[in-house]
C-alpha cells in the first residue's frame, strides 16, 4: 500500500506538469530552431561580408598593382629621367612625379637610383599622419624632395622641403651612406626586364610596412621605383569590420602579415600558427584563448606571383549576441505567458478533478464497506458520469457478495463449532453458548462510559462481528485433542478402560492361588491349613484389586501412602504363557521391548507404554509466545504411573494435550487471512485460559496483556462451564454456586474484577440464567456479597 502511495500522482499537478512538459517542449524545439536558422543567418551574414572584403580587398591590391605598373610605365618614357635632374630642370620633372602622387593617392613616393650611385626622390608628406613628424616637416610644407649624391668624396643627401607650389621652403644637408645599387628592389628589378613587385617591408621612414613596385630604366643605367605604404589596406580592412572584435589579416606565403584591421595583435606569438592552420578553413568555430571564433581563409589573386591570403577571425559570441537577446526575449514572454495561463488551466482542471475526489470520497464509503451509503456524483462530464454510476452498481455487488461470504463463512464457524461440541458429549453445546454470553457481557462494557470501559467501545457491527466469530472459534483448537483424551473418565482409560486387562490378570492369579491349593494337597499338607490359606490369599487379592480399581476412579486425592500401596500391590507377579509381540501394530513394536522371563507384575509401566513427543521445534514454540512447559514424552501410558496420579484421572502429558487446544487455536487461526476488520480474533480466541497474573496458559499473559474482550470471553468461558447441564461427567452447579466460585476466581485474580462486577450489577448472569440453565438450577443470589 505504501509503494502504491509512493507512486501515486495527483490528476490535477499531473495535468499542469504534462502541459507544461509540452509546451517546455514546444518552446524549446521553437526557440531550438530559431537558433539553427539564426545560427544559419549569422553564418551566411559573415560569409557573405567576408567575400565582400575579400573581393574588395583582391580589387584594391589589382588596383595597385595596375595602377603602379601603368605609373611606372608612363614615367619610364618621360624626357628628362636618363640623369638626375639639373638645377634647372628638376622642377619640370618633380612636377611629373607629384602629379602621379596626387592622382594615386595610396602613392608614398617616387625615386629613381643609378648606377652610380646617385638617388632622387619625392615623398607625398601627407601619405602618412605620421610622416611630417618623422621629417620634422613645418607647417605649409607638402613635398619632400630627396637627392643623394657624391660630393667631395663623401656621399651627401640634400632634403628640400616644398609647398604646394613646389617652391623650396627650406634645405637640409647631411651626409649618407645610403646606396640605392644595394637596395632589394633595386638588385631584383636590375635583373628583370619586367616590373617587379617586392615583397612586403618595412619602410624606415614611415614605420610601417609597404611594398615597391620597380623597374630597370630603359635609356638609361638606373632603376625607377614607386612606395606604396600599405595602411591604406589596412584602413579598407578596419572599414570592413562588421562585428565587434572581429580581426583581419591580410598575409602572404610565409605568414608575414601584409594588412591588418588591428594595431596590436591579441594573439601574440600564437598570430603566424593561426594564420597557418587557418588556410583552407571557410568559416569553421575555433577555440582560440578560451573564446570561440569564426575562422575563413581566402586566397587573393595577384597579377604578381606572390600568393597572398585573407585571414579573418569573427567572434563567435559577438556574432550570436544580438540573436541570443531576441532568444532570451522570447524565453521572457514565453515565461510570461505561461504566468498567466498556468492559474487559467489550474481553475480549469477544477472541472474534471471536483467530481474525481467526490468519485474518491465515495470509493472510501467502499473501502469502509458502507455500500449504501454510496451516491452518484454530479458531473457534467460524460466518461465520470459513467464511472460513478458503475461504483454505485459495484458497491452494491460487492455488498451483495460480502453478504453472501458472510453468511457462508458464518454457517462453517457455526458448522465447525458444532462438529466440536458434537466431538464429545462432554462439551455439549459450550461453542454455541459462550459467544451469546460474551457478547451480553461485551455489550454492557461498551454502553458503560466510566471506569476502566471508559475507552471501551463496540462501534460498528464488524467489532461485534470479530467478537462472535472469536468466541465461536475459541474451541476450534480441540479438534485437534483425541477424544479418549477428553472423555478420559479413569486413570487406566485410553481407547478402553484397562481396568478390566488388570482384573483379568487379577482372575489369572486368583486361579493360580487355587491351583497352588491343589498342589500342597497332593504334597500331603494339611487340608484345613490349605483351605485356610487360599482363604486368606484370595481374601489379600481381591482386597488388592479392589484398591486398584477404587483408585482407577480418581474421584478423590491420592495420598502418598496409597501411591505407595499400588507400587506395592504392582510388584505381585503372573506367569504370561503366550508371546505378547504377536498381534500388535507397527507403532506398537517399535516401542516393544523383549522381556527375558515370562513371569510378569500385575501392574507396570513398561518402555512400550512411552509416546516419544516429535516434531516439536522449541524455539518455535517459544518464538510464538507460548510459556505453557511442555511435557517430555507425548503420552505415558504407564500402569503404576496412570493410578498413582494425585487428583484426577488426568496424567501430566493428558492435561498438556487438553490444554493444547488453545495453542491449536492460536495457531488455526494465525494461519487465516481474515481482513483488517477481523484481524483481532486470535487474539480474542487464544487468551479466554489466561489470567490477570501471569499464571494462566498458553501465554501466561497478565491484566496488561489482555485486552477487554479477551477478559469478557475468559468470564463466560468459566461461567457457561460451571452452569452446563449438558455434562454428563458432573451436575451442574446451580446459580449462586456459580456465582460464588467467580468470586474466589476474582479473588485469585484468575478473571477480571471490574468485569465481574459488571456482570452481576447488569443482571447478565439472570437473563442467561433464564434462557439457558434449568429451572432448578436458578436460585437466589445475594449480589451484595460481591460487589
Amino acid at each position: 500500500m505504501n509503494k502504491f502511495n509512493f507512486f501515486s500522482l495527483k490528476i490535477r499537478p499531473t495535468i499542469l506538469v504534462v502541459f507544461l512538459i509540452v509546451v517546455a517542449i514546444a518552446v524549446s524545439l521553437t526557440l531550438s530552431l530559431q537558433y539553427y536558422f539564426s545560427k544559419q543567418i549569422a553564418n551566411d551574414t559573415i560569409v557573405n561580408s567576408v567575400e565582400q572584403l575579400s573581393h574588395k580587398t583582391e580589387e584594391r591590391l589589382i588596383n595597385f598593382d595596375h595602377s603602379s605598373s601603368d605609373l611606372i610605365s608612363l614615367l619610364e618614357l618621360s624626357n628628362g629621367i636618363a640623369t638626375l635632374p639639373k638645377k634647372e630642370n628638376h622642377i619640370e620633372t618633380l612636377r611629373k612625379f607629384t602629379t602621379a602622387i596626387q592622382t594615386k593617392n595610396f602613392i608614398y613616393a617616387i625615386y629613381i637610383g643609378y648606377d652610380n650611385g646617385d638617388f632622387y626622390e619625392v615623398i607625398n608628406l601627407e601619405n602618412n599622419e605620421n610622416l611630417k613628424q618623422q621629417f620634422h616637416a613645418k607647417k605649409g610644407e607638402r613635398w619632400l624632395f630627396i637627392k643623394i649624391i657624391q660630393q667631395n668624396n663623401k656621399r651627401v643627401e640634400i632634403q628640400n622641403f616644398l609647398n604646394k607650389n613646389l617652391e623650396t621652403t627650406r634645405e637640409v644637408v647631411s651626409s649618407t651612406d645610403y646606396n640605392p645599387i644595394k637596395r632589394p628592389w633595386y638588385i631584383e628589378a636590375s635583373g628583370s626586364h619586367d616590373i617587379i613587385k617586392t615583397k612586403p617591408y618595412m619602410f624606415s621612414n614611415l614605420k610601417s610596412n609597404g611594398v615597391t613596385y620597380a623597374k630597370k630604366l630603359s635609356t638609361a643605367k638606373g632603376v625607377i621605383g614607386i612606395d606604396i605604404s600599405l595602411q591604406s589596406l589596412s584602413k579598407l580592412l578596419t572599414n570592413q569590420v562588421m562585428v565587434k572584435g572581429s580581426h583581419f589579416y591580410l598575409f602572404d606565403e610565409e605568414n608575414e602579415v601584409i594588412a591588418s584591421n588591428i594595431k596590436e595583435d591579441v594573439f601574440g606569438d600564437n598570430l603566424e600558427q593561426l594564420l597557418q592552420a587557418s588556410i583552407n578553413k571557410n568559416l569553421e568555430v575555433t577555440k582560440i584563448k578560451d573564446k570561440e571564433y569564426f575562422v575563413s581563409n581566402i586566397p587573393i589573386s595577384s597579377v604578381y606571383s606572390n600568393n597572398e591570403y585573407l585571414a579573418v577571425f569573427v567572434p563567435k559570441d559577438e556574432v550570436m549576441k544580438p540573436f541570443n537577446e531576441k532568444i532570451l526575449y522570447a524565453i521572457f514572454l514565453n515565461v510570461m505567458l505561461m504566468t498567466i495561463i498556468l492559474p487559467i488551466i489550474w481553475y480549469s482542471t477544477k472541472v474534471i478533478v471536483s467530481p474525481i475526489h467526490k468519485l474518491e470520497e465515495e470509493n472510501k464509503k467502499i473501502q469502509k464497506r458502507e455500500y449504501d451509503k454510496v451516491k452518484l456524483v454530479p458531473t457534467s462530464i460524460r466518461e465520470i458520469h459513467h464511472l460513478s454510476k458503475s461504483l454505485v452498481v459495484m458497491s452494491q455487488s460487492i455488498k451483495a457478495h460480502e453478504e453472501s461470504q458472510i453468511k457462508l463463512m458464518d454457517s462453517f464457524i457455526e458448522l465447525i463449532a458444532s462438529a466440536i461440541d458434537a466431538k464429545s458429549e462432554y462439551t455439549g453445546a459450550h461453542c454455541n453458548r459462550v459467544p451469546i454470553l460474551t457478547l451480553l457481557l461485551a455489550e454492557a462494557a461498551s454502553n458503560k462510559k466510566d471506569g476502566v470501559f471508559e475507552k471501551f467501545e463496540l462501534k460498528t457491527e464488524e467489532e461485534k462481528r470479530e467478537l462472535s466469530i472469536a468466541t465461536w472459534l475459541h474451541d476450534c483448537g480441540k479438534i485437534t485433542t483425541p477424544e479418549y483424551v477428553v472423555d478420559k473418565a479413569t486413570k487406566l482409560e485410553t481407547i478402553y478402560n484397562r481396568i478390566h486387562e488388570i482384573r483379568t490378570r487379577f482372575e489369572v492369579i486368583h486361579r493360580d492361588l487355587i491351583i497352588q491349593s491343589y498342589s500342597k494337597l497332593q504334597k500331603a499338607e494339611d487340608k484345613s491349613s490349605v483351605d485356610l490359606w487360599l482363604k486368606s490369599e484370595h481374601a489379600k487379592l481381591k482386597s488388592d484389586y479392589e484398591f486398584i480399581a477404587n483408585s482407577n476412579v480418581g474421584a478423590e486425592f491420592t495420598s502418598d501412602a496409597d501411591k505407595q500401596r499400588i507400587h506395592d500391590i504392582s510388584k505381585r507377579e503372573w506367569i504370561r504363557v503366550f508371546d505378547d509381540s504377536l498381534g500388535i501394530s507397527s507403532g506398537e513394536k517399535q516401542r516393544y521391548t523383549q522381556n527375558s522371563t515370562n513371569v510378569e507384575n500385575v501392574l507396570s509401566d513398561k518402555h512400550s507404554h512411552i509416546i516419544k513427543r516429535t516434531n516439536f521445534d522449541k524455539e518455535k514454540y517459544e518464538k510464538s509466545g507460548f510459556k505453557q512447559k511442555v511435557p517430555t514424552h507425548l503420552y505415558n501410558l504407564g500402569e503404576v504411573y496412570n493410578l498413582s496420579i494425585s487428583r484426577g484421572t488426568l496424567t501430566d502429558e493428558e492435561r498438556f494435550k487438553i490444554n493444547e487446544h488453545v495453542i491449536m487455536t492460536i495457531k488455526m487461526l494465525d494461519h487465516l487471512p481474515f481482513p483488517e476488520y477481523l484481524k483481532r480474533i486470535p487474539e480474542y480466541a487464544g487468551a479466554h485460559h489466561e489470567t490477570l497474573i501471569g499464571t494462566g496458559y498458553p501465554k501466561q499473559l497478565t491484566r496488561n496483556n489482555m485486552s477487554i474482550p479477551a477478559r469478557i470471553m475468559a468470564i463466560a468461558d468459566v461461567f457457561e462451564a460451571l452452569t452446563a447441564s449438558d455434562r454428563p461427567y458432573k451436575d451442574a452447579k446451580k446459580l449462586s454456586d456459580a456465582i460464588k466460585i467467580l468470586s474466589f476466581m476474582v479473588k485469585d485474580e484468575h478473571i477480571d474484577g471490574d468485569l465481574f462486577k459488571l456482570f452481576l450489577e447488569s443482571g447478565i448472569y439472570l437473563v442467561y440464567a433464564e434462557e439457558y440453565l434449568l429451572d432448578e438450577q436458578i436460585d437466589h443470589v445475594d449480589i451484595g456479597k460481591y460487589i
